[in-house]
């Protein structure tokens, strides 16, 4: 039998260990949202009633009021807005502009951070030691940009750390260790993780991690 989600809800069917799902349940927990998380495993065939409601059959999925989406960046900036409270993007258009652009490179672009992350969990011994080299270099390169505001390069958190927290929290269980050069980046990730919201988004596997 299907189980069809109320009208009303605020549904997230949400990978156990993913950094998107974790990034969308760390936004929910910042903005307080009233929520039912449903963990699903993405290796395994999704129920009938995530597969109606999203053609990309990809996690995360967030219903909402009817509504279904299901990519990382239209998903945080439709909760952001749905849920003003705490702002998580700028007014300013310029501003806005560069979180978005930062989202991208980091989640999205070609050789993003979150794919270099895919390719050490799911490719060949040498493709993973080459992304493991790239991820660890490009965090040591901009360590600098972590410790110059409270959030990365914001006085307020934004979706970007929302992003950056799931890929730092990962690390250790990566083999990563930043050591002295990227103690700015160390210590952004640990504000961060030490934020009541992240401590509530980790699923018991994500706690593991670290």
């Amino acid at each position: 039998m299907t189980n069809k989600p109320n009208p009303s809800s605020t549904i997230l069917y949400s990978s156990e260990d993913d950094m998107p799902s974790h990034a969308v349940r760390f936004i929910m927990a910042e903005k307080n949202i009233e929520r039912e998380v449903v963990i699903l495993d993405a290796n395994k065939k999704m129920p009938e009633e995530v597969l109606d409601k999203s053609p990309s059959q990809s996690l995360p999925t967030l219903y909402d009021r009817g509504t279904v989406l299901y990519d990382l960046s239209v998903i945080m900036e439709y909760l952001d807005e749905r849920f003003p409270f705490p702002p998580l993007l700028p007014v300013d258009p310029i501003e806005k502009s560069e979180k978005r652009q930062l989202v991208f490179r980091f989640t999205r672009a070609a050789g993003s951070w979150f794919e270099q992350v895919k390719i050490m969990e799911t490719g060949s011994k040498k493709a993973a030691a080459a992304a493991k080299k790239s991820l660890k270099n490009s965090l040591i390169e901009i360590s600098p940009l972590f410790e110059s505001k409270p959030f990365f390069k914001s006085d307020d958190m934004t979706i970007v750390d929302a992003c950056l927290a799931p890929l730092l929290w990962r690390l250790k269980k990566l083999g990563i260790d930043l050591g002295k050069p990227g103690k700015a980046a160390s210590d952004y990730g640990n504000r961060l993780f030490a934020k009541e919201s992240f401590k509530q988004s980790l699923t018991d596997c994500e706690k593991e991690f670290n």
